[in-house]
């Protein structure tokens, strides 16, 4: 296993926390969520969004390629 491989594998599971991520605000679009329950899934949003931070950084990290600026 080389770098790139270990990058694809980052990537695929960034993959799977964007897909969390977008499962999440799904369900804060529910009426009628407790208060303390939308606090809560805007806290594991947040959670995700870090770990999507962390897999990206490593990524680039390890191969060397970096996002387009825009």
């Amino acid at each position: 296993m080389n770098l790139n491989d270990i990058a694809a594998i980052l990537s695929k599971n960034n993959a799977g926390e964007q897909e969390a991520i977008e499962g999440y605000f799904r369900l804060l679009t529910y009426p009628g969520l407790p208060a303390e329950l939308y606090a809560d899934i805007s806290e594991i949003i947040s959670d995700e969004m870090n770990h999507s931070e962390k897999l990206s950084h490593w990524a680039t990290k390890l191969t060397g390629i970096k996002p387009n600026e825009t």
